[in-house]
């Protein structure tokens, strides 16, 4: 039971009942099933809610053993004012023997156990605390991905929204016209399309997050030049880095090395950070996609560990230090930086590479340009 930081818990016990606290913090700190490897919790008292509340201002806490009759508030409003001071806190409320059926609708209520004052022994303590925390952190981890989801809902709706809206103008115009010309045809006709491909291709990628969370993502492996799969990607974001006003260079010391990959996905992973490096370059700057002998460093055997580097490096805008743990998180660019697109194409890159028994790494400064790169086995 050590503290998130890896060291003894700090629990906040408060209880205005000098012999029931004194009892409590004996067996928090005397009972060896209670202590952690960090040593035993720091135990802090207080008597009133606001005085708790004081507390959890200026001190760091781990668990809160919550008295509901307090002087200053009784019940269920003991628990909701401890919240409202430390909303992600678990909490273990201490009642009474006649009392609980209210320690059980405290429960319900956002407390996360309980115990019951009278019988409390050091094994219940641990047991209440362990389970406060897990359910807690069960609680938090359900919360980010609600809050996750909504996000990407909005971010998804909206890119969805754009290209849907062109479809409609089109549509609408294409109706109205009597008798269209060929060209306005032919033109309208181009928006119609490239939107629709926008649309299937961030469906795509949703379901290809899916694949990847749960697992599932599919990759047919075999044989892939090297050489062929850098000609390709170059191919394919040529035309958007002129657009740019971008420089596209590609360069290799792989020679012929075959890779064991599934060609069509390792040009999925290249043609994301491709049009990521281009996106974020200014005009004039440089992108670079290169190919040289690599090692898989978490490989079981040497003759396993043979590999191909595949990087795509940019003189673009680069990516602030503390934002670097998170770029290949899912929803990261939506939810973080707002850089357009519903942030899941680096997180598609890092399944890939992981789905072939690879990885993906990035280095990256403000200012200066960012790094990444696939390590993909070789075939041999």
């Amino acid at each position: 039971m050590m503290s998130e930081s890896g060291g003894a818990l700090t629990i906040l016990v408060v209880e205005d009942n000098p012999g029931d606290a004194a009892l409590l913090r004996d067996l928090l700190e005397t009972d060896d099933d209670v202590a952690d490897a960090g040593g035993p919790p720091a135990v802090l008292l207080a008597e009133r809610v606001s005085d708790a509340c004081a507390v959890l201002a200026a001190s760091p806490v781990d668990v809160v053993l919550l008295d509901l009759s307090l002087p200053d508030a009784r019940g269920l409003d003991t628990v909701a004012r401890v919240r409202a001071a430390a909303p992600h806190l678990p909490i273990v409320v201490l009642t009474g023997l006649d009392d609980e059926a209210l320690a059980v609708r405290a429960v319900q209520a956002g407390a996360q156990d309980y115990l019951v004052k009278g019988a409390v022994t050091g094994p219940g303590v641990r047991r209440a605390i362990r389970h406060a925390r897990e359910r807690q952190y069960l609680f938090e981890a359900a919360r980010r991905a609600t809050h996750a989801r909504d996000v990407v809902l909005g971010v998804v709706a909206h890119d969805l929204r754009n290209p849907l809206g062109a479809v409609r103008m089109c549509a609408g115009v294409l109706a109205a016209e009597q008798a269209p010309t060929r060209e306005s045809v032919a033109q309208l006709s181009g928006v119609i399309l490239s939107s629709v491909e926008l649309m299937e291709r961030i469906i795509r990628d949703l379901l290809d997050v899916s694949a990847i969370e749960a697992g599932r993502l599919a990759v047919d492996l075999g044989r892939v030049s090297v050489a062929a799969v850098l000609d390709k990607a170059r191919e394919l974001a040529e035309s958007l880095a002129a657009e740019r006003g971008v420089t596209l260079d590609v360069r290799s010391t792989a020679g012929d090395a075959l890779l064991r990959g599934d060609a069509g996905r390792l040009q999925q992973a290249l043609g994301n950070l491709l049009g990521n490096a281009i996106k974020f370059t200014p005009r004039g700057g440089h992108v670079t996609l290169s190919a040289s002998p690599d090692v898989l460093p978490d490989a079981p055997r040497a003759d396993d560990a043979q590999a191909v580097r595949l990087e795509v490096a940019d003189t673009g805008r680069g990516i602030a230090p503390e934002h670097l743990p998170h770029v290949f998180d899912r929803f990261w660019q939506a939810r973080e930086t707002r850089r357009g697109g519903a942030g899941l194409g680096l997180a598609i890159v890092k399944g890939i590479a992981e789905a072939h028994g690879g990885a993906v790494d990035v280095e990256s400064a403000p200012g200066v340009g960012s790094r990444f790169w696939l390590t993909i086995p070789t075939a041999d």
